[in-house]
């Protein structure tokens, strides 16, 4: 329906017991359009983290405003941190796996910084088996996204964002060398050239 300059639309649905219907209005070509976008561009802007702990050069790892916000109020409630994996396997050869794990389940990162240092000639034979966390300290809050060297290398220069639909909200991983998804949401392909 088309009244004066807007344009209306009509959602009806249910959700349980509870209808939905809401109304959306687009009056094109305003200023205030152009705001609305700039808004919420920059509620989803990368954070600067509080602290790297393992840091690793030219390794990157961004994560939004929107999901360091989620994190804080689920690591307030419950005292969890996301863990982030990849393995290969999905529909596209890799996928990532989002989990959120008590804090005390963090594997003792912090002396990983200095494990180097006292290492004898037998346990440079094993460096393979040895992986190192990289943890992702958020400001403001303690709460922390953890995830393994070998996992960053894969998500190197990607983004975790934290988006609400109507079906539901979710962290996601975007951006980097990951070419291709699938509806699942956590399988990917790699762009092999970037590697």
């Amino acid at each position: 329906m088309m009244l004066g300059s807007r344009l209306f639309a009509r959602c009806r649905g249910t959700l349980g017991a509870v209808p939905l219907r809401y109304g959306v209005s687009r009056v094109s070509g305003t200023p205030r359009s152009i705001n609305v976008v700039r808004w919420q561009s920059s509620m989803d802007s990368p954070i600067k983290p509080a602290k790297i702990i393992n840091a690793v050069p030219d390794l990157h790892f961004s994560i939004t405003n929107r999901a360091a916000n989620r994190l804080a109020d689920i690591y307030k409630t419950s005292h969890e941190i996301l863990r982030v994996t990849v393995e290969s396997g999905g529909c596209h050869g890799f996928q990532y796996n989002l989990k959120l794990v008590p804090e005390s389940d963090k594997k003792g990162v912090e002396e990983a910084e200095g494990a180097s240092e006292n290492q004898n000639d037998d346990d440079l034979e094993d460096d393979f088996d040895d992986v190192k966390d990289i943890v992702y300290v958020l400001p403001d809050s303690n709460a922390q996204v953890v995830i393994d060297e070998q996992s960053l290398k894969i998500l190197n220069n990607t983004t975790l964002t934290y988006t609400t639909e109507l079906i539901g909200s979710t962290f996601k991983i975007t951006g980097g060398n990951m070419t291709s998804s699938c509806g699942c949401g956590s399988s990917f392909g790699l762009d092999e050239q970037a590697l």
